[in-house]
Order: structure tokens, then sequence, then C-alpha cells
């Protein structure tokens, strides 16, 4: 005779699943408060784990090419090369993780710069009041990109932080009818 399995009534899966449903906004509070306050620090955090992943990349692929050797006899140079250059550019996204990101913020910053200037010429031109001021914004958010901190990460923060409220009330007027 086979193997006999229960099988949870479908109440008791609902109830687990309802309960999992607040660990998204949670994250998403933790993660936008972490952006809100230190964005920098979580780019860098971001090319941190970047260069993890290469390195667990790269010892993939050179364990890969030792079993081959070792069992099969076979030399695949490919998995050694993509290996080792793996492990390599890992290294360094690690140990240059912060000037990675200084560089991007700077380029950013540039862009929203001369993106900002180009608006306000145009607005002086065409005498354009509210261009004007979008071209003010955005050579002050430059700026502040460039001087400061990455207002974009900021600003993905602040939104993840309000929809993560908005799902907390959610959560809490769903369980209040359910």
């Amino acid at each position: 005779m086979g193997k006999t399995t229960l099988i949870k009534p479908k109440k008791i899966r609902e109830k687990e699943i309802k309960k999992l449903e607040i660990f998204g906004p949670l994250l998403m509070l933790v993660v936008g408060i972490i952006l809100v306050t230190n964005s920098s620090q979580a780019v860098i955090f971001v090319f941190y784990c970047i260069g993890a992943l290469a390195i667990l990349f790269g010892i993939f692929h050179l364990v890969s090419y030792y079993q081959l050797k070792k069992e099969l006899k076979v030399e695949d140079n490919q998995k050694l090369v993509l290996g080792t250059s793996s492990i390599f550019i890992g290294i360094v996204t690690i140990l240059l993780a912060g000037a990675i990101e200084a560089f991007l913020r700077f380029i950013l910053g540039f862009l929203l710069l001369v993106h900002g200037i180009k608006k306000i010429i145009v607005s002086l031109n065409q005498k354009n009041y509210i261009l004007l001021l979008e071209g003010i914004l955005f050579v002050g958010i430059g700026l502040y990109t460039v001087l400061a901190e990455n207002i974009i990460f900021q600003i993905v923060g602040v939104l993840l932080i309000v929809s993560s409220v908005i799902d907390f009330i959610a959560f809490i007027k769903k369980r209040k009818f359910t």
C-alpha cells in the first residue's frame, strides 16, 4: 500500500500566509529607512554583495575545473579563466566599493547638473518660469548628489517608507474585517 500523507486544511494555510504578509512591508520599511538615512553606505553595501557573488561564482568555476580535471582527466581552461577572473573582479569590486560609489554619484550629479543648466537656458529663452524652477531644482539635486548623498536613492527610500506605511494600514484594516 502507498504512503499516506496528511494535507493541512485550507484555512490553516491561509492563516499562515496572512501572517507572512506583514514581512514584505516590514522589509520595505527597513530598506527605505536605510536608503533615506545613509544612501551612500547602502550603495557600497550593494557593491560588497556584488563582489561577494562574483567571488562565489569564481570559486564555483574553480571547483568545477578541478573536479573535471581530477575525475575525467579533462582540462577546461575556460572554467579556470572564468573562475580566476571572477574572483579577481570580486576582490577589486569589494576593495574599490567606496570609490565606485563616489564615481557613480559624481557622474549622476554631473548629469543632473547639466540637465538642470540646459533647462534653465531653455526656460530663459522661452520665458517659461515653470521650466526655470524645474531647472533650478535639477541643479540643486545635482549639487546635493555631488556634495552630500545620492538623492535618487533617498527619494526611493522615501517612496519605500510611504508604500510600507500604506501596506501596514491596509494589513491592519484587512485583519479587522476578517
